[in-house]
């Protein structure tokens, strides 16, 4: 079994709701990086954007962004489909603060997507918003159930399934979904895979916010580590994937060509 997780806040002793309420969204912006947009927003910003589509009832995919999922996107005509369809499109990864610079722009924050799952977390256990798990192997996705409800008690989560699914499977997942109709949905199924998947189970939702958390499920489960802190606080996590995970080297490429893009951009600016 996996190590049991628990999760504070960095806020626990202050008025979340109203520091929230006092978040300005005037200065959120768009940059564009090899095409590709990203909202240049920060992380409260982006939990208050969150409760803003929650409140409205409507239909939305958010999607975490980094160099290799950018790069992948302006040579696959399906995934940039995708991609236009989404509602919000978070920093995740330090290269795109980077690429920012380099083109002549900023991006205000890297948005962990952990961090960004726990403190969306803690704000629908206050507002007793609903919650819906898909990801992970059926036994991480019930320890990652686990440790959310140990962290926040008074969560509302309506529905949890495992990542792994046929046809049959997924008209259930789907089915349970509808049935629940849940304010939040945290879909963990790996890059591109969750994100196709997410466009497909939009055309059977009336609202709902649905998230692209990649391994998330299995850390917050505790039976898989996240990277170590002096990867994570520079935002090299993904580095540490990769290293950790040799057969995964072709991201790698990826990543340096889409570097390369980014250099080649830039000085063909100044000229």
């Amino acid at each position: 079994m996996g190590d049991e997780i628990y999760y504070d806040s960095w806020k626990e002793n202050r008025d979340i709701i109203l520091e929230y309420n006092q978040v300005t969204l005037d200065d959120v912006n768009i940059v564009n990086i090899l095409g590709i947009a990203v909202d240049n927003v920060s992380r409260d910003q982006s939990i208050v954007k969150v409760m803003n589509m929650i409140d409205n009832r409507g239909l939305y995919h958010i999607i975490f962004l980094n160099p290799y999922k950018v790069q992948r996107m302006k040579f696959n005509s399906d995934l940039r489909l995708i991609y236009g369809k989404a509602s919000m499109y978070l920093t995740n990864g330090a290269g795109l603060q980077w690429a920012a610079k380099m083109l002549g722009s900023s991006i205000k924050e890297r948005i962990p997507v952990l961090s960004f799952m726990m403190d969306l977390i803690r704000i629908a256990e206050m507002k007793e918003h609903t919650i819906f798990l898909v990801g992970g192997k059926a036994e991480i996705v019930e320890r990652a159930f686990f440790n959310i409800r140990k962290s926040f008690p008074k969560i509302r989560i309506v529905g949890r399934h495992g990542g792994y699914f046929g046809t049959d499977r997924e008209k259930a997942i789907i089915e349970a979904i509808q049935k629940s109709e849940p304010d939040i949905i945290f879909v963990g199924l790996g890059f591109p895979k969750e994100d196709e998947w997410i466009y497909k189970l939009k055309s059977e939702l009336k609202h709902g916010v649905i998230i692209s958390v990649g391994g998330s499920i299995d850390i917050i489960s505790g039976m898989i580590k996240k990277a170590p802190p002096y990867f994570m606080t520079r935002g090299l996590d993904w580095f540490y994937r990769i290293f950790t995970r040799p057969w995964r080297i072709g991201r790698l490429f990826m990543v340096i060509i889409f570097f390369l893009n980014v250099i080649f951009k830039k000085l063909f600016k100044r000229k």
